[in-house]
């Protein structure tokens, strides 16, 4: 299958797919090891190179990854949930029991303690950070997703997301596509979450809804720290639901890309 609208605005990265599987994928990348670090690397190598990729639940290496592909919460505990919101706020600062967290951090190897130590930064603090994580959107189904340009989507499969990689000017385009046909004033979703979460979890609850909207990505420096050496770091990342997706791809037709407002910009 090809997209239109990638089609229409030449993107230099065509959109790429996530499908879930509860079987190990045949002649596709994945990771070594059990402990494989962050799915993002995978996801660019599709994004970039046209591999077709996989990750598992055996090979969950952090917080976030598990809630974020739909292998349940990935936090067992109260104190689980406590260390994450220590993590994603100010590191120990924000830790309700200091001590506990330093001890923790003590098992860690030496770089990985002084980023838990200082904390991701992402929320302002502790309280806001736990609410955050408990409102995330919890599904459990699945043990393995796979990434795959949409080129080589095969008849049958349909997706759980279809993720755009995007530079200002495709963005621009895609969010007067995606807005062209709505009433209400929030098109666009832009969750503080992680890379994966942005382009899993957020899109399967937008897919439950009669009027899903796309989700904006990634706005975590970790994230795209994991992508940089295939994306430029002036993209991003536009993930929908499949029914989404048909619907711009159909509206794309007649649309904005047709118009010499936006030849004037491939000039």
């Amino acid at each position: 299958m090809q997209s239109n609208i990638s089609k229409e605005l030449e993107m230099k990265f065509p959109p790429i797919v996530m499908l879930k599987s509860d079987e190990k994928p045949e002649n596709a990348t994945g990771p070594k090891n059990e402990r494989a670090g962050c799915v993002m690397s995978f996801v660019a190598q599709t994004i970039a190179k046209r591999k077709t990729t996989f990750f598992g639940r055996e090979h969950i290496s952090c917080g976030g990854i598990s809630v974020g592909f739909g292998w349940g919460s990935g936090l067992p505990d109260e104190d689980a949930v406590d260390f994450q919101a220590s993590f994603l706020s100010l590191g120990v600062d924000s830790a309700p029991d200091r001590e506990m967290y330093e001890q923790r951090l003590s098992h860690m190897p030496k770089p990985t303690q002084e980023m838990f130590r200082h904390g991701e930064r992402i929320y302002a603090d502790f309280e806001t950070a736990k609410a955050c994580i408990q409102s995330r959107p919890v599904y459990d189904e699945g043990q393995y997703v796979i990434f795959k340009g949409i080129e080589n989507l095969e008849d049958g499969e349909i997706p759980e997301s279809v993720i755009f990689t995007v530079n200002p000017i495709e963005l621009t385009a895609m969010i007067q596509i995606n807005s062209s046909f709505r009433l209400e004033d929030n098109y666009i979703l832009t969750p503080q979450a992680s890379s994966c979460q942005a382009i899993g979890c957020f899109v399967f609850k937008e897919n439950e809804s009669d009027n899903p909207k796309p989700v904006l990505g990634p706005i975590d420096f970790a994230g795209r720290a994991k992508m940089k050496h295939f994306i430029p770091n002036d993209y991003m990342t536009l993930s929908m639901p499949w029914k989404l997706f048909l619907k711009l791809e159909e509206l794309s037709e007649n649309s904005v890309l047709q118009t010499d407002f936006l030849k004037k910009f491939k000039e």
